[in-house]
């Protein structure tokens, strides 16, 4: 068994032994499956101490399940290949975010083009939004929750006791406690960790014609620890974890851009967002990979970067706009 396969099992065990109803069966059952393999132990202790740092939220579920209980409906939860679905300590964060209660005041930040922003709140936690980018912030003394609207931010949480940090970007929740992480909001949700756990989760919103039914648990969850990925597809999936540099991914706080084999478009997408005019890639140009770093600078100086990295040509057609063409022949 590999060492995700492990780590699956372990969480699956994790939620097997943390349920109501757990059994004597299930318990000798638990104990013979840790003794086989000192791998599964270890693992199992790993994930018990990922689900601690967001223990934490679990009374506070309780008191909004509580509250919630005749609007919520039960839900059936899966596993898939690289997330967990379920979990139980997920459960209560699933379940705390799927619905808000009074979310008053609420303050909207927002960056334009080539424009980036710190933002300090009153928790102690900050969010360094990248260009073009929106958030809208609505605190309470129960919930910390933020709103992703477009574009992108790392958010450094505050640790709070039993007042939960949430950031949402379009059906996606990421929770945390006390860590640093990225969320990318275009098209897909990407969310990256630089430091501590969340809990990203997607799908499964109540039916508000369900009465007297339990805890809503969303159908997708997975937990992240740092330098973990995931992308949240427009349809609510969630990929494979995959190890990334996060610091690498957030380079634009440092004012640098660093890719690695990626696509030209993407790369301009990309210097666009830190650029004034608009830059547009004709048809006719391959979408050549691109391997370097890029000092976030004036347009002109990143798109030499790019004219010598691919054989292409920018072409001022007004103030406003740049064309990319393939290079003439030489």
């Amino acid at each position: 068994m590999g060492a995700r396969d492990s780590r699956e099992a372990a969480v699956h065990w994790f939620v097997r032994m943390h349920a109501d109803d757990v059994s004597e069966a299930t318990r000798r059952e638990h104990d013979a499956w840790r003794s086989e393999d000192e791998d599964n132990r270890e693992q199992y202790r790993v994930v018990e101490h990922a689900l601690e740092q967001l223990s934490g939220l679990e009374d506070w579920m309780r008191i909004q399940s509580a509250e919630m209980n005749r609007r919520v409906m039960a839900r059936q939860v899966r596993h898939n290949k690289g997330w967990v679905a379920g979990l139980a300590a997920a459960a209560a964060i699933v379940a705390a975010v799927a619905y808000w209660i009074s979310l008053d005041p609420e303050i909207a930040y927002k960056t334009g083009r080539a424009e980036q922003r710190e933002i300090a709140l009153d928790d102690g936690s900050r969010i360094h939004l990248n260009a073009a980018s929106e958030v809208i912030v609505r605190y309470t003394s129960t919930l910390r929750e933020v709103e992703l609207v477009r574009g992108e931010g790392v958010f450094d949480v505050g640790r709070v006791q039993n007042r939960p940090f949430v950031t949402k970007a379009a059906d996606t929740d990421v929770v945390a406690v006390g860590t640093q992480f990225r969320v990318r909001l275009d098209g897909d949700v990407v969310v990256t960790v630089l430091e501590g756990t969340v809990g990203v989760s997607t799908g499964g919103r109540p039916d508000e014609d369900t009465a007297n039914r339990s805890i809503l648990v969303r159908p997708n969850t997975a937990i992240l620890n740092a330098n973990d990925q995931v992308t949240v597809e427009s349809n609510g999936d969630i990929t494979d974890i995959e190890t990334v540099d996060a610091f690498a991914a957030t380079a634009w706080r440092e004012g640098k851009l660093i890719f690695d084999g990626t696509p030209l478009r993407e790369v301009i997408d990309e210097i666009a967002r830190h650029s004034p005019v608009e830059i547009i890639v004709s048809d006719d140009v391959p979408d050549h990979p691109i391997t370097g770093l890029i000092h976030i600078r004036s347009t002109d100086a990143m798109l030499r970067f790019v004219s010598s990295a691919v054989p292409v040509t920018p072409v001022r057609t007004s103030a406003e706009v740049i064309v990319l063409h393939v290079s003439p022949a030489t």
